[in-house]
């Protein structure tokens, strides 16, 4: 690509009648191309070079001029793996240029300032540092810009050949400083706003990094003048804590080797407070599936005990289980202790352990159906009112199924069920409404995601507090969640403690964030934590179970609620309002408002559409002054304004000032 260090225009466009009057009043896009060449500039360790780390950019990284994203590295760009770059950015202002990287933690951009977000959470490796929290900033008033880092990196080392791996390394400053959040900046500096934490978290990839590896970890270059606090987990549960009590002097750019004692494993810590798993255990006659039977140590007579040791260890409260065979619910019941069950075969609506020889008859075992069953500790919980319902047009049929299910279809012919339950939570006396589901495979499961939450609303008559445990066969994110996601709060991004590893695996070689724990009318979700460690050297299923501890002691909460109110009768060619209705006892800090791609951080957003769309996804993430998190997400459907139509073929308008759609 030929560099161009001067402003580059569009072509001349053509716009109609109402656009020229309209253009007198504004400012004419430009693309520009800005030349970052220096050598802060870079985002990606090389091989140490001397005293020295040769950095260069990534595919995939863009920078943000005047609060502008540019145009992303392609894969192919020939600036990638190098030290100098050039990026498009399309603008309607003029020199001075305020300039960061990455563009994605830009936000509230005015007249030179600007809300920058340091991420939470931070993705290792042995060989360098995540991009996305390598933050640079500078001004210019030409196309030649100059990075300078914000940041630097501690360069962790644990020694040590300790058998499992490392998970995730958590950083805290142990005075004032803080490290994640939201930071205001002038484009040369950062300082922490309303809602910044002394805290951020690294996570490894897939099963961990070995002990001997460094792990580099970003954090803002100033004066940690009471020391640091690491806190290194492992992928056996386990984790060690070691802190620095000298004032560290941090500088933007430069890389600080730690070296740590050799890894000295200790139980970790898990909070007081009612634990709730979801588990799908694979069902147990997968061993005479003949396209792929679990054979070895994925068959369940190899695997059981590991997985008796990983309940026996936690000791959950309650336990939804998924895909559970009668073999299995009897297994579990029979090797730890204290636990009862509720669960009924989807094919036969009986009790999954019953002998159904009885019922059936001696040649009608029907030994291979599943269930959803709900285990829970007798000594913690007492069961109230339950019941079970097939996902299908006619919930309370045993055995049906919706027609997208059916094997005529493109389904697999086989029912799937929910289970729920009113449950006490003895130590504070606290009832709750429990719900264990496993969706489908297949198109119905907007549907059956509509049963559930219809099933809650019939069943939940007093409103009490709400946990969803399930296999839900759907990644984050997917559109089919966005139901529950409105009224639910998913305990991965809300607990104090959490973290966002993958929970589906087939047996080490996947990784899909399918398994998810969703709740309303609680009070603090303490921890989330996705278990991806193996239990005496096996894997316990296909699936890593999840669980989150909450707080029913109260309903009553110190944590944010996310909340907003859409705009009344949305239409195109309008300024439509978003309404936030977040409340946190310590205070809202900060807005992230994502509609349908446009984000803004205003607390009650303006966007205008340029067309009609339906089911536009609308989500809004709160931080309160205490660092804490909450997210809502809520469906808008955009009609078409009557000014949009072209009466007699008059020319007319359909242009958006604000370039959003």
């Amino acid at each position: 690509m030929k560099k161009i260090n001067s402003i580059l225009l569009l072509l001349p466009l053509v716009f109609s009648c109402t656009q020229e009057k309209q253009l007198e009043m504004e400012a004419v896009p430009q693309t520009l191309l800005f030349e970052a060449s220096l050598p802060q500039t870079k985002t990606h360790l090389g091989e140490k070079q001397g005293n020295a780390y040769p950095n260069y950019w990534s595919a995939g990284d863009a920078i943000s001029v005047n609060g502008t994203a540019s145009e992303s590295l392609a894969a192919d760009s020939p600036y990638v793996g190098t030290n100098k770059a050039e990026f498009s950015v399309t603008l309607t202002s003029e020199a001075p240029y305020y300039f960061a990287y990455p563009a994605s933690i830009v936000s509230n951009y005015g007249n030179g300032s600007a809300t920058l977000s340091l991420p939470a959470t931070q993705t290792c490796s042995s060989t360098t540092y995540d991009p996305a929290a390598f933050i640079m900033t500078g001004s210019a008033n030409s196309v030649k810009i100059n990075f300078s880092p914000l940041m630097c990196s501690i360069k962790l080392t644990v020694p040590g050949t300790y058998k499992a791996k490392i998970s995730s390394v958590m950083f805290e400053s142990l005075g004032t400083e803080k490290v994640s959040g939201p930071f205001t900046t002038d484009f040369s500096g950062i300082s922490p706003a309303s809602g910044a934490s002394p805290r951020v978290v690294v996570y490894a990839p897939g099963e961990g990094l070995a002990f001997g590896n460094a792990v580099h970890l970003l954090i803002p270059a100033q004066t940690y003048a009471s020391g640091m606090r690491f806190t290194i987990s492992a992928t056996d549960g386990t984790q060690m804590v070691f802190s620095t009590s000298s004032s560290f002097a941090a500088q933007a750019g430069k890389v600080y080797p730690l070296t740590s004692q050799s890894y000295t494993p200790q139980p970790e810590v898990i909070p007081e407070g009612l634990m709730v798993m979801s588990s799908n255990v694979r069902f147990a006659t997968a061993r005479d599936k003949a396209s792929n039977p679990d054979t070895g140590d994925r068959d369940w007579t190899n695997r059981k005990s590991a997985y008796f040791a990983m309940v026996n260890a936690y000791r959950p409260a309650v336990l939804g289980l998924q895909e559970a065979q009668k073999e299995q619910v009897k297994d579990i019941k029979n090797n730890c202790n204290g636990y009862s069950y509720y669960g009924l075969g989807r094919e036969r609506g009986y009790d999954i352990t019953a002998d159904e020889s009885g019922i059936w008859g001696g040649n009608n075992t029907y030994a291979k159906e599943e269930s959803s069953t709900i285990f829970y500790r007798t000594d913690l919980i007492t069961l109230g009112s339950h019941g079970t319902i097939w996902h299908s047009d006619h919930p309370l049929s045993i055995g049906s199924l919706f027609s997208e299910m059916d094997e005529g279809d493109g389904g697999d012919g086989n029912p799937q069920t929910s289970t729920w339950a009113i449950m006490t939570y003895k130590p504070t006396n606290k009832q709750f409404f429990m719900m264990n589901t496993h969706l489908s495979l297949y198109d119905s499961r907007p549907k059956e995601i509509s049963l559930i939450l219809n099933t809650i609303a019939s069943n939940n008559t007093n409103n009490l507090p709400v946990i969803m445990t399930g296999d839900w066969n759907l990644v984050e994110g997917d559109s089919w969640l966005d139901p529950i996601e409105a009224a639910y709060s998913n305990a991965r991004h809300t607990a104090q403690i959490s973290d966002s590893y993958g929970t589906y695996h087939w047996w080490g070689t996947e990784s899909k964030l399918i398994d998810h724990i969703y709740y309303k009318g609680i009070g603090d979700c303490y921890m989330f934590r996705t278990d991806n460690r193996k239990w005496n050297d096996k894997y316990i299923s296909d699936h890593y179970p999840v669980f989150a501890v909450f707080n029913l002691s109260s309903t009553t909460s110190s944590l944010p609620v996310a909340d907003f109110d859409l705009p009344d009768n949305p239409t195109t060619k309008r300024a439509l309002t978003f309404t936030d209705r977040s409340s946190s006892p310590a205070g809202i800090a900060y807005w992230e408002w994502d509609i349908d791609g446009v984000r803004s951080n205003a607390q009650h957003p303006q966007v205008t559409f340029r067309t009609s769309r339906k089911n536009v996804p609308v989500r809004l993430r709160v931080v309160d002054n205490n660092g804490n998190i909450a997210v809502a997400t809520k469906l808008l459907t955009v009609a078409y304004s009557v000014e949009n139509y072209d009466f007699g073929g008059s020319s007319h308008e359909n242009y958006n000032s604000e370039g959003l759609y």
